[in-house]
């Protein structure tokens, strides 16, 4: 029961066409090189709304989109992963009925070309009101996507979800061992970049200059040694992308990553059996009920006193 992740980076644009040729090119290259499953950024087809396009033709966001060339172009990537029977997470964009604003979404398609789930991001960021951030552009999704590729039980994330640890818990609970776990922390304007890096400065331990090169892949390695998952992390590599695309295994170690900035495929293999050392194993199902202690309290006055030495 093991399966080899294609985790894979490109620079994600606003041209629909750019980016299915890069997703074609990525595929055909993962399955030459033994991929089951490819998994590509948040967005990778559709491009991000906020960052890769704010407006077409002087609308807003994804006013004026083209949804039929999207559609299309989505039909291709499905005909391509059956051909090439190779199972594909899409990162994307899923329209919704007139007047509401889209889903952020992954589509889980299989080794036959067919779409058995998406999984549409759940917490998008942003204020309130949905003024700003992900809200501006994108309705939340209120689902989980569970599925089973040779066996290995997966479940879909995206980006901004990994600051909500429950979601992690929930999808332990399902059973699921591997997160494909999409981002799009990359394409950002010269001026934007800037800011954010004046807001951190280097960080003392880590060396990242965001707070997405500090804070996602870190969480990355907290989730996966927290809930024993493997989980496969891609992000654009459009110039200024804050960090490499990679994966890390249930004990927290990143197995490889790609270089920064750079159209690339990374290989893994995920073996949920392997040996993997799991500090949680006796008491993480506890704690996932409430009871929060290891072992057995004791019952003893002592113990109560905590103003006593």
């Amino acid at each position: 029961m093991s399966l080899t992740v294609a985790t894979v980076q490109f620079a994600v644009c606003a041209d629909i066409a750019a980016n299915l040729a890069a997703i074609e090119r990525l595929m055909r290259q993962a399955r030459a090189g033994g991929a089951d499953v490819i998994h590509v950024p948040e967005a990778a087809l559709s491009g991000y709304a906020g960052v890769d396009f704010a407006s077409f033709d002087g609308f807003d966001g994804f006013d004026g989109f083209d949804w039929p060339r999207l559609e299309a172009a989505t039909r291709r990537v499905m005909d391509l992963a059956g051909e090439l029977k190779l199972w594909t997470i899409l990162g994307s964009a899923h329209p919704l009925s007139e007047g509401r604003k889209p889903h952020n979404c992954a589509y889980v398609i299989d080794a036959s070309g067919a779409l058995v789930d998406r999984y549409d991001k759940r917490f998008c960021a942003g204020d309130a009101a949905g003024l700003t951030g992900d809200l501006a552009h994108y309705t939340p999704g209120d689902h989980f996507a569970v599925f089973e590729i040779n066996g290995v039980r997966c479940g879909v994330l995206i980006c901004h979800d990994y600051r909500y640890p429950e979601l992690y818990r929930a999808y332990h609970r399902l059973g699921v061992r591997l997160m494909f776990h999409g981002f799009h922390a990359g394409g950002l304007s010269v001026e934007r970049f800037a800011a954010m890096e004046a807001d951190v400065g280097s960080h003392h331990l880590t060396g990242g200059t965001t707070l997405p090169a500090i804070t996602m892949p870190a969480g990355m390695i907290a989730s996966a040694s927290n809930n024993n998952m493997w989980i496969s992390c891609p992000n654009s590599s459009a110039p200024r992308s804050c960090w490499p695309s990679f994966c890390v295994r249930p004990d927290g170690v990143i197995t490889g990553a790609l270089e920064p900035e750079t159209e690339g495929v990374l290989l893994s293999l995920i073996d949920p059996d392997a040996p993997i050392y799991d500090s949680t194993l006796a008491w993480r199902g506890r704690a996932i009920d409430g009871v929060l202690h290891s072992g057995e309290v004791a019952d003893d006055p002592r113990s109560r006193d905590r103003r006593g030495l």
